[in-house]
């Protein structure tokens, strides 16, 4: 599994640990990697991998929202060759401080459209769950047509906090998305939904994350 950690100094050290073998004398040990993978800096976030390409999808998500200027909250994010710790699902988002992100279960290559949505439909979890209010999220399951925010007795798609990671997925994914069927889904609709949630039109987040 790799691991990367952010420094305060902005430096990230990737370190290699061999689960469940033998070591040698020193199993304990840690080697720095010459040239750390992903560069990011500066980054409140710690990073659980399995491989490299966990981490450059992970550098890619990572990458999208900060060209558009949504600010995520300090998290742990980490990927799982199965789904027990995602609950059974492909992903799961916890709340905390910091958060959790797990990605569970199929390859996370950075090219397929399917990981890229999923990684970015959890860190519009966590980006709703650090910047919108009570205010904002009961405005936003009006809008969506909506009865709850985030109650478990309805359906996925029948919940707010869902549709409003959904959103954030569709805008700032880099390839044409089919949305889970959540209602609603017509480009113009969806458009007004993540104006509501970012006070940022689509046609700046085009312009930005392109």
């Amino acid at each position: 599994m790799w691991i990367a950690s952010s420094l305060r100094v902005g430096t990230v050290v990737l370190v290699t640990v061999a689960m469940g073998l033998s070591l040698g004398p020193e199993p304990t040990r840690m080697r720095r990697a010459a040239e750390p993978y992903p560069a990011l800096v500066e980054t409140p976030h710690v990073f659980e991998f399995r491989t490299k390409a966990d981490a450059a999808l992970t550098e890619w998500a990572l990458e999208r929202f900060q060209r558009a200027g949504l600010e995520l909250p300090p998290l742990i994010i980490a990927f799982h060759n199965s789904r027990q710790s995602c609950q059974g699902h492909v992903g799961l988002y916890t709340s905390g401080n910091p958060g959790r992100v797990e990605l569970c279960g199929f390859n996370w290559d950075r090219f397929l459209i399917t990981p890229k949505k999923t990684l970015l439909h959890e860190l519009g979890h966590a980006w709703a769950a650090a910047t919108l209010t009570d205010e904002m999220r009961e405005e936003f399951v009006q809008l969506r047509g909506l009865e709850t925010w985030g109650d478990d007795r309805f359906p996925w798609a029948e919940q707010g906090s869902e549709q409003a990671a959904e959103i954030i997925a569709w805008a700032l994914l880099d390839d044409e998305l089919v949305m889970a069927p959540i209602r609603n889904s017509d480009p113009q609709t969806l458009a007004e939904a993540f104006e509501f949630l970012t006070s940022m039109p689509t046609e700046a987040i085009d312009q930005l994350v392109g």
